[in-house]
């Protein structure tokens, strides 16, 4: 197995060149009129969030909401993925040490993977589960810009039950709880985006109904929900066990930071929704 994960969307959710990708997180941050324009109002109370994972254009600026809100602080990032075309196994860890992107290459904490891979026996090492996947590469470059030095755990899902999404979710809150010096480092990502391909009206709609049970920090509501309404919520089970890990740990309440949808960077009649959440101790 290879030592380094090439990027597999650079050039194509976001720019491969680090300088054009450098100023399209600039503009996502700073000069959007859907980003958070600048402000950087970081809370060291926030434990686990929820983020969009299309291309930069559409959803970056949505995401700068939360990692505009990020703690510089945060060691450890456990991103949790969507596997869109459920290739390799449904629970996926990653096999390789480190993550390359245009802006350099972000290391694999392989000690927590090696953990939660012994507690949770429907996960493994999978190379196809991520090697082509995007939801979790394109977070990573805007984790490089705001954290200094950090890890992550990336988890590729697919096919969980909602017993399962508990079990990993309770498992990854416990891996929070082993901080040696006490105090909460480590983020707990859900990249997720919202309703796919309706019309505005229709995504404003059955966006709510989703984000209501996020914000209510109702994992199994969230999937009764997106089950019942066939809302197309492709980072579903990525979010329910964010949800359940942010339960396990205590806490208290969600911010929606920022809902939008493509319809608003550039006019057109089937749109796909964003949303940032923060979830906080």
């Amino acid at each position: 197995m290879e030592r380094v994960r090439s990027p597999a969307v650079a050039g194509s959710f976001y720019p491969a060149d680090p300088v054009e990708l450098n100023g399209l997180i600039d503009e996502c941050f700073v000069s959007s009129p859907l980003g958070p324009k600048g402000t950087r109002p970081a809370s060291s109370a926030m434990i686990a969030g929820m983020a969009p994972h299309a291309g930069y254009v559409y959803s970056g600026p949505c995401a700068a909401h939360l990692y505009s809100s990020l703690d510089p602080a945060v060691k450890r990032v456990i991103v949790l993925g969507v596997n869109h075309w459920a290739r390799g196994h449904r629970a996926s860890l990653s096999p390789w040490q480190t993550w390359r992107t245009p802006l350099g290459e972000v290391a694999v904490d392989h000690e927590l993977s090696d953990i939660l891979e012994a507690r949770v026996k429907f996960l493994k090492p999978d190379a196809p589960a991520h090697a082509q996947e995007h939801s979790i590469e394109v977070q990573l470059p805007f984790l490089e810009r705001v954290l200094a030095d950090f890890t992550i755990l990336p988890i590729s899902l697919s096919h969980l039950s909602e017993e399962e999404c508990a079990e990993l979710g309770t498992a990854i809150a416990d891996l929070c709880k082993t901080d040696a010096d006490g105090k909460q480092k480590t983020l707990i990502l859900a990249s997720s985006d919202l309703s796919h391909y309706l019309s505005p009206k229709e995504t404003e709609k059955l966006d709510r109904m989703a984000l209501e049970q996020v914000l209510a920090l109702d994992a199994p509501g969230l999937l009764r929900v997106v089950e019942e309404e066939n809302i197309s919520m492709c980072g579903v089970l990525p979010t329910a066990v964010m949800l359940f890990a942010a339960a396990a740990l205590g806490v208290k309440r969600a911010r929606l930071l920022k809902h939008c949808h493509s319809g608003d960077v550039s006019p057109m009649r089937k749109v796909v929704g964003y949303a940032s959440v923060a979830l906080e101790i």
